[in-house]
């Protein structure tokens, strides 16, 4: 089994390191969002965001002005690793907690790398916010330690106890308990990030004969002829409808939605993801009041 030790290791040379390579050390929109200090009302620029206009002052002047604010040099970062039973399968390359462990220090340590704070709500318990190194090696530790199954909601009420307005919080789970309610909750007043995990097997079925599934949560077992079309289809349609639910439920809530399947690569998922969210740096930061 690989060490906490180690998989840090692995991560910062496959993971971090190249990824901050290729963005030459760039998070903007990322780990330094707007502070929602504002600082000056000024005459519109070509590339300020439209959501930005300040429209009182551009009915009193005539002229179309923005709002502009003082940058956050420092931010915490707050990381929930859901550990229920439903995490723990996984069909190709690693289990779902494996990948949400593994997306989970990737951007922790690029956190603290860039000087800032990171806690956590793992299935071991609750770790604190700190920077530095140590504090990737203790999250390591930590989400490798085994905990009781917490109930998802329970983990989204408690980081919404512990994490401050403006904490960026990225929440790892395959949201198969109910969760919108507690969701909503901790979005209200933080930019959070919901990262779906899923397996290719939760969504079709491979053609290997019978198979034999046992439902993590509940115990139940049912055994499915995964050579019959007709059932691999119904699999699919019901499988994506409850899917679509799922992402619904996420963005109704006021949460970005980040797609994570056991088969991808963490670099070219991370990449894409830093990418998008520096094209619209602003569009989840939340209010302060």
């Amino acid at each position: 089994m690989e060490t906490p030790e180690a998989l840090l290791a692995r991560l910062e040379l496959k993971v971090v390191r190249p990824l901050d390579g290729l963005l030459f050390g760039d998070y903007r929109g990322v780990f330094y969002g707007r502070s929602l200090e504002l600082a000056e009302i000024s005459p519109y620029s070509p590339g300020d965001e439209a959501e930005r206009i300040d429209w009182p002052a551009t009915a009193r002047t005539g002229e179309l002005h923005v709002r502009r604010f003082r940058e956050e040099r420092e931010l915490t970062l707050w990381l929930l690793l859901d550990g229920s039973p439903s995490m723990r399968f996984g069909s190709r390359r690693r289990e779902k907690y494996t990948l949400a462990l593994e997306l989970a220090l990737s951007v922790a340590y690029i956190a603290l790398r860039h000087g800032n704070r990171v806690g956590a709500v793992l299935p071991s318990g609750l770790v604190p916010p700190r920077g530095g190194r140590a504090q990737a090696l203790l999250l390591a530790r930590e989400a490798k330690r085994p905990g009781p199954a917490r109930p998802l909601a329970e983990g989204l009420d408690l980081l919404g106890r512990v994490a401050r307005r403006r904490s960026l919080v990225f929440v790892f789970s395959d949201f198969l308990d109910p969760f919108a309610e507690a969701l909503a909750r901790l979005a209200a007043r933080r930019d959070l990030v919901a990262v779906l995990v899923e397996d290719p097997w939760e969504r079709a079925l491979p053609e290997a004969g019978v198979l034999a599934f046992r439902d993590p949560e509940t115990g139940l077992s049912v055994e499915v002829n995964a050579l019959d079309p007709r059932v691999r289809e119904a699999y699919r349609r019901r499988a994506e409808a409850h899917r679509l639910a799922r992402m619904r439920e996420i963005r109704k809530a006021g949460a970005e939605l980040l797609l994570a399947s056991t088969e991808m690569d963490l670099l070219p998922l991370l990449l894409g993801f830093v990418e998008r969210r520096r094209k619209w740096p602003s569009r989840a930061r939340k209010p302060s009041s």
